[in-house]
């Protein structure tokens, strides 16, 4: 939730009214060891920030990158390799190059 949050202040988007609700189930991830709730959070604020046309495209660049240099997606991986802090850290930094790049910023 602070990615998506981080996005709609930078970007000037408003957050969606229900959104706390809405993600307040993987606010501490998914619990299953599977697809990291930061990475999630992730490609829905892309989803928010840029046209529709364009996320699918971003979405792949954004998970490229991140694999990069995580060399998972998985959560039960990724908590081997860094503290979940940084992992969403990790998360906005690329978050922020691949809509910025977009945007031509």
């Amino acid at each position: 939730m602070c990615v998506l949050r981080a996005v709609c202040e930078k970007y000037n988007v408003k957050v969606p009214d229900n959104s706390d609700k809405l993600l307040k189930g993987v606010s501490k991830g998914f619990g299953a060891g599977h697809i990291c709730a930061a990475l999630v959070s992730s490609i829905m604020a892309l989803g928010l920030v840029c046209p529709l046309e364009e996320v699918n495209s971003l979405r792949i660049e954004f998970l490229e990158r991140f694999y990069d240099e995580y060399k998972s997606l998985a959560c039960i991986d990724l908590r081997n390799t860094a503290e979940c802090e940084n992992i969403v850290a990790k998360c906005a930094e690329i978050l922020e190059e691949v809509i910025d790049k977009r945007l031509g910023l």
